[in-house]
């Protein structure tokens, strides 16, 4: 692989990214009218062997008129070798491969690139974000307690974020977080019933304990959107990576986010559903 640029179709001028390469051999005829391809065939070929022969090409296709270009991948060469002795007698002939790889980058490469360099902005940033302390909270089987312990580690990361409003109390510190209106109302009715499960006999409702799942989930998710979305619009990505396709792009990173999701949370098919529900949204630009 030695260029990283668009082919030139030499039929129609039309400029491409090959979708991949294709291996070709070469096939020799043999003195008993055998058909043998690769160096066995050029070693049994008959007649003439010439002292340098294409063994086998890359081939690809332009994709506007179909033409077939072709690039050498294996030649062989017949090469005299001199031992150190000066005598002529002392001369042999060795038949000598020389490989070839790609000689641009395909398709397949820009993708895997793109996909690679798109991955670690986005691991770069969560790792900013810090969220581990919400990780996995959902292994925390009792909800009263679950409740308890996302609301603790929420004013934690309130107080991280607004170092200066530690003396307000919750409710206003969630308001500061610039959250969806639906999912601002959900925390701060939760915190209200969190305070009031603690103080009095109040027992969680299942409707409850659904909403505090939801709060867990629908929180981490928001705050991923925050830090993601910004790195994933389709209009820089385009801009960025000209010869990728942007949907080939986006299911590479749906792919990757699905298995950073399925990490963090574990808590059946409704945050199954939240999640896929999140990605799809997402990666709509």
């Amino acid at each position: 692989m030695t260029q990283k640029e668009k082919l030139k179709c030499p039929m129609c001028s039309d400029k491409f990214i090959p979708r991949t390469f294709y291996p070709e051999e070469a096939i020799f005829s043999t003195s008993d009218g055998k058909k043998l391809s690769g160096f066995n065939g050029y070693i049994s070929s008959s007649g003439v062997k010439p002292t340098e022969v294409i063994l086998s090409s890359w081939i690809t296709y332009c994709p506007k008129c179909n033409y077939v270009l072709k690039f050498v991948k294996e030649i062989v060469k017949k090469e005299k070798i001199q031992a150190q002795s000066a005598l002529v007698k002392d001369i042999k002939e060795k038949y000598n491969n020389y490989y070839f790889g790609f000689p641009f980058e395909d398709y397949s490469q820009y993708l895997q690139k793109a996909t690679r360099e798109v991955k670690a902005t986005i691991e770069s940033s969560l790792n900013k974000l810090n969220l581990s302390a919400f990780e996995n909270m959902h292994e925390i089987k009792d909800t009263f307690k679950l409740l308890v312990r996302f609301y603790a580690n929420l004013e934690n990361y309130c107080n991280s974020q607004f170092s200066t409003e530690e003396d307000k109390n919750l409710g206003e510190k969630i308001k500061l977080l610039e959250l969806s209106a639906d999912l601002e109302e959900i925390l701060i009715e939760l915190n209200e019933i969190k305070d009031k499960t603690i103080h009095s006999d109040y027992e969680l409702s299942n409707s409850d304990k659904a909403n505090v799942n939801r709060a867990v989930t629908g929180f981490m998710l928001d705050r991923i959107k925050k830090h993601v979305k910004p790195l994933i619009d389709s209009k820089k990505l385009k801009n960025k990576y000209s010869y990728v396709d942007i949907r080939d792009l986006n299911s590479e990173i749906k792919l990757y986010l699905n298995g950073y999701f399925s990490s963090i949370f574990n808590n059946g098919r409704a945050t199954d559903e939240q999640v896929k529900i999140f990605l799809d949204q997402l990666l709509v630009n």
